[in-house]
């Protein structure tokens, strides 16, 4: 079974936005408008509207599951949560073992 180059795509983006998450004074937000995802990533989060909401009220499940683009936002989130998960034990491993070089790098962000 092959990975369509999309989702590994946007699992990697959601990996650096992750690693920007995890990083004091960095946005994932700026990672996702830079890698060329952000308006995507907008209209995404858009669409858990109204219009999901009633759909999932009627029991509409697949015209539910439909007007979310899935697609896009599990690898996303999948990588933006391996990442997170991943890059916080190294920042407090790094806190415990060297706080001032991490803070002066953090500083100079």
């Amino acid at each position: 079974m092959r990975i369509p180059s999309k989702t590994i795509r946007y699992f990697l983006c959601g990996l650096a936005m992750g690693a920007a998450d995890v990083v004091p004074g960095v946005s994932g937000g700026t990672i996702a408008y830079t890698s060329g995802i952000y308006e995507t990533l907008l209209d995404s989060i858009r669409s858990f509207d109204s219009g999901f909401i009633r759909l999932l009220l009627e029991r509409r499940w697949m015209e539910a599951l439909q007007h979310v683009r899935w697609g896009f936002l599990l690898p996303l989130a999948c990588g933006v949560l391996v990442s997170i998960f991943s890059l916080a034990r190294v920042i407090l491993w790094l806190l415990s073992e060297w706080p001032d070089i991490l803070w002066g790098f953090f500083s100079g962000l």
